[in-house]
C-alpha cells in the first residue's frame, strides 16, 4: 500500500526551504462560506487582525521585537492566494532587531531574495471545513535567512520570541474567526 502524494500548499511554494517555523491550529464554529469570506479580507489586509491587540508590545527583552511587532510592522506583500484554501503573505528584511530593515519586495524576488544579513518570513493563514459549521483555521509562519550572520541572530530571536509567539498567533485566529 502506498500513500498519495500530496500536494504543495501555497506556503511550500513561496518557502521550499526554511529554517524557522511556528504553527498554530484553532477549530471554530465558522462555516466554509465564512471562513472564505475572511481570507479573502486578510488578502486586502492581514495586518487589521492585530490593530490594539496588545497596547504594549509582547517583547520577550527591551531590545527585541515582538512577534506582535513583527506582524504589525513588517512591510508585508501579498505572495498568493488560494481560493478556498490560504493566503500568503511575505515580508524580507531584517526583523529580528529594534530597528528592523524591511525591504520592499515582489512575489517573484521573494523565493530567491539573497540580500546579506537579512531574511525572509512567509506567514499563510489556512482553513479547511470540517463539516458544515466548522472549520480549522491554521496559522503557519516560515523564516529564513540569506547567511551564517543572519542565522545566528535569528536563531536567536526565534527562540526568544517563541513562547510568546504562539499567544499572538493564537489572538489573531481568535479575531479572524469572530
Amino acid at each position: 500500500m502506498s500513500a498519495e502524494p500530496v500536494a504543495p500548499t501555497l506556503l511550500d511554494e513561496f518557502t521550499p526551504r526554511f529554517e524557522f517555523s511556528l504553527q498554530e491550529h484553532a477549530l471554530v464554529s465558522v462555516g466554509p462560506a465564512r471562513a472564505e469570506k475572511m481570507l479573502r479580507r486578510l488578502n486586502v489586509s492581514p495586518v487589521r487582525l492585530l490593530d490594539g491587540v496588545y497596547p504594549v508590545p509582547m517583547r520577550p527583552r527591551p531590545s527585541t521585537p515582538g512577534f506582535d511587532e513583527l506582524l504589525v510592522n513588517g512591510r508585508w506583500t501579498v505572495l498568493g492566494y488560494r481560493v478556498g484554501e490560504s493566503v500568503v503573505f511575505g515580508a524580507a528584511g531584517r526583523f529580528w532587531t529594534v530597528f528592523s530593515d524591511w525591504q520592499p519586495i515582489t512575489p517573484a524576488q521573494f523565493v530567491s531574495y539573497s540580500r546579506p544579513r537579512r531574511g525572509t518570513i512567509a506567514v499563510a493563514i489556512s482553513h479547511l471545513p470540517c463539516g458544515p459549521r466548522q472549520t480549522l483555521l491554521t496559522f503557519e509562519a516560515r523564516a529564513t535567512t540569506t547567511d551564517e550572520v543572519a542565522h545566528r541572530w535569528a536563531d536567536w530571536y526565534w527562540h526568544s520570541v517563541r513562547p510568546t509567539a504562539h499567544l499572538v498567533i493564537r489572538e489573531v485566529l481568535r479575531r479572524a474567526s469572530a
